[in-house]
């Protein structure tokens, strides 16, 4: 019985990286997105409304249902070089990060109250 609950505490873990994969185009790279604190409306707050994934050299965001204005700032964690975009959550954004090798931090902070953590790695 505790295996079977174990499995579906796993699987339930997964779903937005699972969900994220699902909306982007073949050969994306899902990145998992998770919430450093519930935005104020929240009733169920291991629910992620972001899902981002990587391809081409951008990363993708997209919100579930808007949260106002986001600030993203994705920080190569090698170099220390940072993108900072501000963006309208009731669209899909994209930023260009480029193809450099490494590990890349994904802050999302939104005017609604919501704060995103993601991490990117490059090979």
């Amino acid at each position: 019985m505790n295996l079977k609950v174990f499995i579906i505490a796993i699987l339930l873990s997964l779903s937005p990286s699972i969900f994220a994969l699902e909306n982007a185009p073949r050969g994306a790279t899902g990145i998992i997105v998770e919430s450093l604190r519930n935005r104020p409306k929240d009733t169920t707050p291991d629910d992620i409304n972001v899902t981002c994934y990587y391809i081409n050299g951008n990363i993708h965001i997209e919100f579930s249902t808007p949260e106002g204005k986001a600030t993203t700032t994705i920080t190569h964690m090698d170099s220390g070089d940072a993108i900072s975009r501000t963006f309208l959550t009731f669209s899909p954004a994209s930023i260009t990060i480029g193809t450099a090798p490494g590990i890349y931090e994904i802050l999302i902070d939104t005017t609604s109250g919501g704060k995103y953590l993601g991490h990117l790695t490059i090979e």
